[in-house]
C-alpha cells in the first residue's frame, strides 16, 4: 500500500476501537510511520479521511447491488432463493474485516457525531429501505403478496430486524466471534423475511408451481 491508503486503513482500524474523536491524527502518523504533517499531503483534515471511508462503505456495499429486472427473475425461482441471492451478496461485503470495523465505526459514532448519525440513517436505513419498498412492489405486481399490503410497513417491519442484529453484534455482544455472527444472522434474516412474507402471501399461492 502506499501512504494514502496505509493512512486511509490506519484511521479505519484506529477509529473503530477508539471512536473518531478518541483518535488524532499524530496518532495516525505514528501508526502510519509518516511526520504529522505528511497526512496532509493526502488529506485536508482528519474529517476528510472520515468522510472518505463513509464514501468507501456505500461504494462497496452498492457496488454489486442486483438490478430490478435480475431481482425479478430470482423470485420466479421461488422467495427463498430470491432472499438468500440478495442476503449472499450482502454478507460477501460485510465479511471483509475491513467492512466489519467500519460498520462498528457507524453504530458507535451515531450516537455523539451528527454527521456519521445522518449518514447511517439515509445511507444506511433510509436507502435499503426504500429499495425493499420496491421489492415488495414487485411481489405485488406478481401477484405473489396481497395487493392491499402496506408495502413500506413490510419493508420497515423486515429491514429492522436486521439492522437490530447488527447493533446486537457490533454494540452489545462485542467482541463477538464474526464468522459464528455472519452464519447465525443469514439463518434468523432468512427465518425472519420468510415469516413476513407468509403473512402475506397471496391466499392460494403455490410457490412451488411459480
Amino acid at each position: 500500500m502506499n501512504n494514502k491508503e496505509k493512512i486511509f486503513q490506519v484511521s479505519i482500524d484506529l477509529f473503530s476501537k477508539y471512536g473518531y474523536d478518541g483518535v488524532s491524527v499524530r496518532q495516525i502518523a505514528s501508526e502510519v510511520g509518516i511526520k504529522e504533517s505528511s497526512i496532509y499531503n493526502h488529506y485536508s483534515s482528519k474529517q476528510a479521511i472520515l468522510n472518505r471511508i463513509l464514501e468507501y462503505y456505500v461504494e462497496e456495499m452498492t457496488s454489486d447491488e442486483i438490478p430490478l429486472d435480475q431481482a425479478s427473475l430470482n423470485l420466479d425461482r421461488g422467495f427463498d432463493f430470491f432472499y438468500r441471492a440478495g442476503c449472499e451478496a450482502f454478507l460477501s461485503k460485510l465479511e471483509e474485516e475491513r467492512m466489519m470495523k467500519i460498520t462498528r465505526l457507524l453504530f458507535i459514532e451515531s450516537y455523539h457525531n451528527d454527521e456519521v448519525r445522518n449518514f447511517l440513517k439515509k445511507s444506511i436505513i433510509d436507502a435499503p429501505v426504500e429499495g425493499w419498498i420496491v421489492l415488495f412492489d414487485l411481489m405485488k405486481t406478481k401477484g405473489l403478496i396481497e395487493k392491499d399490503c402496506d408495502t413500506r410497513q413490510l419493508s420497515e417491519s423486515f429491514f429492522y430486524y436486521g439492522m437490530f442484529l447488527l447493533y446486537e453484534h457490533f454494540i452489545i455482544n462485542y467482541p463477538e466471534d464474526d464468522e459464528k455472527f455472519l452464519r447465525d444472522f443469514m439463518i434468523k434474516t432468512e427465518n425472519h423475511a420468510r415469516m413476513i412474507f407468509n403473512s402475506v402471501k397471496m391466499e392460494g399461492f403455490d410457490e412451488n408451481k411459480a
